[in-house]
């Protein structure tokens, strides 16, 4: 090979390596003006990809300026988007079945988080409470309409237990800890961090039941079909950031806690307590569709809400934007 053949083909792998570079380095920044949007995030150690992503500036590197409302949990951030002072929310599928119940146009854009651990019910020793079975004429702490509610009540109907035959106190997430610890309430059913905290602030007069069998729950992405239909572009660049942060959280756990902790101005410890227990992941699951339509029959079954016949779901997961950046990340049966 003459020296001016070597030159040239060394030039051309050259300019293929920086091609590949330029195209696959995850810091790089979006062509053109930032798109604004505003992202109601819910404060905990399930919006870890939304959080993560915030933080490191992903959104902005897929060229999204982005406004964030944090809440203590999803049901406010789906009341935000709701009503207009957000385009996206997170939140558990629970607020999301009620409102699609309700005659809602939303859609789900994404899981971000599932587990078959983040909801227990957390007792006082106390009030005589041991097993589940001692829960009954008791009085337990709930945050209605959301994943703490349904739980409630299906490890309540596994035990042999009526929701007649305990008192149920609504509280909002963030006070069910307190109540507890201040004798308020017998039990709380919550969900996590809530979980944790409780379990810490009774320490050894604390119990705690868990089912992982009853159902998987997930944290999802939702937003308005309107605002879908006509933003096609901004969902696949939040998909593309929300999937940089999974990668991020993947290979950097501890700094992803971190991130959260402060985020949200959770205790680390009990960050670090439910990561294990957590699967933190773009996707679109059939067990979504499962979880929505169980949730649906158990709030017909209890009239929890007006409707009387089960939505089809599908008409409410919007499978486009991921199946465009990520089509192995969605296992819906259509």
């Amino acid at each position: 090979m003459n020296l001016e053949r070597f030159f040239r083909v060394a030039l051309t792998v050259l300019s293929a390596v920086l091609l590949f570079l330029s195209c696959t380095r995850t810091d790089q920044k979006a062509a053109g003006p930032a798109e604004k949007v505003t992202i109601a995030i819910s404060a905990t150690s399930e919006s870890v990809l939304a959080e993560v992503a915030q933080v490191k500036g992903f959104f902005r590197q897929e060229g999204l300026e982005t406004t964030v409302r944090k809440h203590p949990y999803g049901r406010p951030c789906l009341e935000d988007m709701l009503s207009g002072k957000a385009d996206f929310a997170t939140v558990a599928e629970t607020p999301v079945m009620f409102a699609i119940m309700r005659g809602e146009k939303i859609s789900v854009i994404t899981t971000i988080e599932s587990s078959q651990k983040g909801n227990a019910i957390i007792a006082r020793k106390d009030r005589g409470i041991h097993t589940v079975k001692d829960l009954r004429s008791k009085s337990i702490g709930v945050t209605l309409g959301t994943v703490s509610d349904f739980f409630l009540d299906a490890i309540l109907v596994l035990n042999g237990i009526s929701r007649k035959d305990v008192e149920v106190i609504n509280l909002t997430a963030e006070k069910m800890s307190r109540a507890l610890a201040d004798g308020d309430i017998d039990a709380a059913s919550t969900f996590n961090p809530y979980t944790s905290q409780a379990q810490k602030k009774l320490g050894d007069r604390g119990v705690a039941f868990q089912d992982e069998n009853i159902y998987t729950w997930t944290f999802n992405v939702v937003a308005r079909q309107e605002f879908i239909r006509n933003n096609a572009g901004k969902i696949k660049k939040l998909l593309r950031a929300l999937i940089k942060a999974e990668e991020f959280v993947t290979n950097n756990p501890e700094e992803a806690q971190k991130i959260v902790a402060d985020f949200s101005g959770i205790d680390i410890g009990i960050i670090r307590s439910v990561w294990a227990e957590t699967n933190f992941r773009v996707s679109l699951d059939q067990s979504l569709v499962l979880a929505l339509e169980d949730e649906s029959l158990w709030a017909i079954r209890n009239r929890l809400t007006r409707a009387a016949k089960l939505p089809n779901y599908l008409n409410f997961i919007y499978q486009d934007g991921l199946q465009g950046v990520k089509p192995d990340a969605v296992t819906i049966l259509r």
